[in-house]
């Protein structure tokens, strides 16, 4: 996913504007998403940042985390489907030779 795609999911997930959506992924971006103890610190970012409350902050906070658990779990996905197909194919191969070699 590249950032002007999170700018504008996030935009039509949270019903804000592409740039107050920017201004999210930015301040995101200063952060570590993932931390817990730098979450109170990002959210209190976005509020002031966007002239909002907390409350409102810390909701477009959760939907952007909520998006980049999304495409994780689908690039996980993509990669275990890609391994699988790679997986097969060789066994494929290695029957087909096997047999080439026995006839």
């Amino acid at each position: 996913m590249t950032k002007q795609t999170f700018i504008e999911r996030l935009a039509v997930k949270s019903g804000i504007t592409k740039e107050q959506s920017a201004v999210v992924v930015n301040t995101i971006e200063q952060h570590n998403l993932f931390s817990k103890e730098e979450k109170p610190e990002i959210i209190s970012d976005i509020a002031q940042k966007l002239e909002t409350n907390e409350q409102t902050a810390e909701k477009y906070f959760a939907e952007a985390s909520q998006i980049v658990a999304s495409e994780i779990k689908s690039q996980t996905v993509k990669y275990i489907a890609g391994t699988a197909v790679i997986v097969i194919a060789g066994i494929i191969v290695y029957r087909l030779k096997k047999k080439n070699r026995e006839s």
